[in-house]
């Protein structure tokens, strides 16, 4: 057992913490806990997740993280000791598949069908043409006057009958007001609004929505973890624990409030809920993200 592996180890002792209790404080699995202790780093996945991982261990326990990596470096792994070329997110895009090139039979059956297809366009332009050669004609015949016929002006029985259509109320233009004010409110817009930001976590109001209609979380780095509830007290819906292959993007919409956690380290592209964009606090320490629903009824 190495010096670092047998320190955390006694202090884990010291609080009466089991391993199953640890894996559930830190999310990190039991074989790799067990692997800290014994020192040996080369069976965790790579350099990021030993150093990570002895930071949330010490953590854990009430140490001092950062001094413990700083007093114990001579046992982690050097970053030196591991070079991985990550492929970017544009070279992890799947390349479309290329059709199958078509049968033969299909072939022959193209070179038929051009053919009566190129017969039927130019029938129905020569129809259309020669269908627009004759409405002038017959609309010039009839707006042209009669021979003999005459226009009178207006007579008084036309001014008569002119005055007796009714003018607009003031009745009628306060309704017309009122239906466009109902309409202008019934397409008012949803907001995020924020409401409460103390420490590393954030309460935020979704107004003017019935529902959620997306939650999407992107990250370029693994090595953490993405928790989402529909609240505080109630269990896990859903999580996002390394490795993180694929951006978190879950089903929300028969949720009523949204409880997303984040872990320390965690490098996140995008945060978005219903479209709208949400900025993060210090990404060194666990963040709490809570979206409440606002109906427009309310």
């Amino acid at each position: 057992m190495s010096e670092l592996g047998n320190y955390l180890k006694e202090n884990r002792e010291e609080k009466q913490l089991s391993l199953d209790d640890l894996q559930q404080r830190t999310k990190i699995q039991k074989r790799y806990l067990v692997a800290i202790e014994e020192g040996n780093f080369d069976t965790l996945p790579g350099i990021f997740y030993a150093r990570a991982f002895v930071k949330t261990y010490a953590e854990a326990v009430g140490l001092n993280a950062e001094g413990v990596l700083t007093t114990y470096k001579n046992e982690l792994p050097s970053p030196q000791s591991e070079n991985v070329d990550l492929p970017s997110r544009a070279e992890r895009v799947k390349p479309p598949k290329q059709k199958a090139p078509a049968k033969s039979g299909n072939r022959s059956i193209g070179t038929i069908l051009i053919p009566i297809l190129l017969v039927i366009v130019i029938a129905l332009i020569l129809y259309f043409v020669w269908s627009a050669g004759d409405s002038p004609n017959t609309d010039n015949t009839a707006e042209e006057p009669q021979e003999g016929s005459s226009y009178d002006g207006p007579t008084a029985d036309d001014d008569e009958d002119d005055g007796d259509e009714e003018e607009p109320t003031g009745e009628d233009e306060s309704q017309d007001e009122e239906a466009n004010n109902e309409t202008e409110d019934n397409e008012a817009e949803s907001e995020l609004v924020l409401e409460n930001e103390e420490a590393t976590t954030k309460t935020y109001t979704l107004t003017n929505a019935d529902s959620f209609d997306s939650l999407l979380i992107e990250m370029n780095n693994e090595g953490t973890y993405v928790e989402l509830r529909e609240n505080e007290g109630s269990g896990t819906i859903e999580q996002n624990y390394p490795p993180f292959n694929e951006d978190f993007e879950p089903d929300v919409s028969d949720l009523e409030s949204l409880y997303v956690r984040i872990g320390f380290g965690a490098e996140v592209d995008t945060f978005t809920v219903n479209g709208f964009e949400i900025d993060l606090l210090d990404t060194s320490s666990v963040q709490v993200i809570e979206v409440l629903l606002e109906s427009e009824n309310e």
